[in-house]
């Protein structure tokens, strides 16, 4: 067998991507309302530039990427108590249930990952991809 490892990194990009778009298309999400929504954090407001930064996406696509999931009533901004010109941005009741829905469909796939695997194998998996990601 003639495996490359970056045709497997390659192949197991597309079953997540799978298992991705299965996720959004319950749920009615397009890839940036998911990307927001996967990158907020329960109960831990952010403002717009850290949201845009944790979504990998510049600070002026990130915008209208928030301005959609607040329009969508998925997260709600306030303006900061100390400076009016900051935004506060937390999930709105719609964007959390829906988190925590996409949150426990994910830790279900990790769990069918985990059972295939030994603990060994599992601390070695995770020291090889942190090892990959460091490469790229």
């Amino acid at each position: 067998m003639n495996d490359r490892i970056i045709d497997l990194i390659l192949g197991m990009k597309s079953k997540c991507l799978e298992k991705e778009e299965s996720i959004r298309q319950e749920f009615g999400l397009s890839p940036a309302e998911y990307r927001g929504i996967t990158a907020m954090e329960f109960d831990e407001p952010c403002n717009c530039n850290m949201l845009s930064q944790r979504m990998g996406l510049s600070v002026s696509r990130g915008s209208r990427v928030i301005e959609k999931l607040v329009k969508n009533k998925y997260i709600v901004c306030e303006v900061a108590p100390k400076d009016k010109r900051n935004i506060i941005l937390k999930l709105a009741p719609r964007g959390a249930r829906i988190k925590k829905k996409i949150d426990s469909m994910l830790n279900d796939c990790e769990q069918v990952i985990e059972s295939k695997l030994s603990n060994t194998e599992i601390k070695n998996t995770l020291k090889i991809f942190h090892k990959l990601g460091d490469c790229l």
